[in-house]
């Protein structure tokens, strides 16, 4: 992870946001990303901000004695700070701002920056982010073992871009990013460095999107790889 994030292709204002779960050896959880935390700080980028993925009701079975594991983290990075999208849709939409802010050390409470006008429609995100874990086998094939789902880099592309922005994914895996790139109107540029994810993120986009082909570098489409290699169903 270190040397992959020490070239990233990104512009200088990009916002680097990268999903880990957690690991346990002999008993105890692994704080594995220390290293790469000191190797992106190394390379000019700040742990700018924490937040957790919130992935819905707890996986049944025995888990050792802990909890049922229902989250993951989701580290925030950059090296100049964007306002993120509002996104996320206001309960209270319409109506008018009251209340009071926060309370002072002598125990008065202020009036709430923008007291007495409307709510606005959206909002931004706050650092939980609910997005129910994928389930079932994916579009195409089921052979990735920790697919995330689409809504989740749908979500961060929506809170960190605009349509048209280019996205980087350099770990592309089955490519949950690469639909919610076309999803969103992002364009997305993806590595994977196993040949057998390619084909599991290229089979997934062909049954969502099998009005757009899918052409390789040197023009040939992918159903006639696919064809050589034997993987089924390329369509």
């Amino acid at each position: 992870m270190a040397g992959v994030f020490a070239a990233l292709p990104v512009k200088p204002d990009a916002q680097v946001l990268v999903n880990l779960g957690l690991i346990h050896r002999e008993g105890e959880w692994v704080p594995y990303w220390r290293g790469w935390l000191d190797a992106m700080r190394d390379g000019g980028w700040r742990r700018f901000g924490l937040y957790v993925w919130d992935q819905g009701p707890g996986l049944p079975g025995d888990w050792g004695g802990r909890l049922a594991p229902a989250f993951e983290l989701v580290f925030h990075f950059n090296k100049v700070s964007r306002k993120p999208n509002k996104i996320v849709a206001c309960a209270h939409a319409g109506e008018t701002l009251g209340g009071g802010g926060l309370r002072a050390a002598d125990g008065t409470v202020s009036k709430k920056t923008g007291h007495g006008n409307a709510i606005q429609d959206n909002r931004i995100p706050d650092s939980v982010l609910r997005v129910t874990r994928h389930k079932g086998a994916i579009e195409g094939d089921g052979s990735h073992p920790a697919v995330f789902p689409v809504a989740l880099p749908d979500f961060v592309m929506r809170a960190y871009s605009d349509e048209g922005d280019v996205v980087f994914e350099p770990f592309g895996g089955s490519g949950s990013t690469i639909i919610a790139g076309q999803r969103t109107g992002r364009k997305v540029r993806a590595m994977e460095l196993a040949p057998a994810y390619v084909d599991v993120a290229i089979l997934r986009w062909q049954a969502l999107f099998p009005e757009i082909p899918v052409t390789l570098a040197d023009g040939r489409p992918f159903a006639a790889v696919a064809a050589e290699r034997g993987v089924d169903h390329a369509g």
